[in-house]
This record gives C-alpha cells, structure tokens and sequence, in this order.
C-alpha cells in the first residue's frame, strides 16, 4: 500500500482541509494515489452496479488478507474510492467486518457533504466488500 494511503495519513491530510472544497481538491489529490487499475479488470463484471459514474472493483483474498482495486471514471469517485482502499486493503476478514467505514467518514467530517448518490454508491461498496470478509470467514 502507498504510504500516503494509511488511515492516519489520510485522517491528517482531510483533517487539516477546512471546509468542503478543501477537502474535495484533497479527495482529488488522494485520487492519483490509489494504485493503478489494470485495463483488462474494466469489465461488465468487476462494475459495481447502483454509482451513478462508472465504478470498478476487484477483490481477492492472499494469505488471509483482502487484495483490493478500484477506479471510476470519476475523479471525484475516484478519491473517494482511495478512503475505501486505505480502509480495506491489506485487511483480514474480521478486522473488514470490524470497521465502521461509516463512523470514519463523519469522524472527518466527510458525511454531511456528500450526496446521497455518492453516500448510496459507497455504502454498496463497502456492502460488497463486507459480504466478501463473511464469505471468506470459515463456518
């Protein structure tokens, strides 16, 4: 993972934005961070139905641990899409179970200036990686 795309790191660089625009021109900048999305994986199948922009996520689990791509035609999305990573990325099942994504972003203030478009986009996002972590989770 970049080392600019921890939690803490990106609570810090939101945490001194003041105001929405300042923080979207970070989510813009954060955007150019998240790893790049391999062409072959912008497939009918990857696409997360139900985001207004083009959304697309791959994820697998390697020696226990989540292995994560995103990218949107949408920089905005995109940015957004890097919380999600920093979020998920590298984690076990459990610890996705775990997370309270949505106490995260109102804990940076992000909620509130959200659309409920973007809001539903990412909460069935993080809805597919979640039923991914129970999924892999034996029985």
């Amino acid at each position: 993972m970049s080392p600019a795309l921890t939690l803490q790191t990106i609570n810090e660089r939101l945490n001194s934005c003041t105001g929405w625009e300042a923080k979207s021109r970070m989510l813009v900048q954060l955007s150019r961070e998240i790893p790049v999305f391999a062409d072959v994986d912008r497939t009918d199948k990857n696409r997360i139905a139900g985001c207004d922009s083009q959304v697309w996520l791959t994820l697998s689990w390697h020696n226990g641990l989540l292995e994560l791509a995103a990218d949107s035609d949408s920089r905005m999305i995109k940015g957004l899409l890097t919380l999600v990573f920093a979020a998920y990325h590298q984690r076990a099942p459990q610890e996705s179970l775990d997370f309270d994504f949505d106490g995260w972003l109102a804990g940076m203030g992000l909620s509130r200036f959200l659309t409920a478009s973007r809001s539903n986009g990412l909460k069935t996002i993080v809805t597919h990686i979640r039923t991914a972590a129970e999924q892999s989770i034996p029985k």
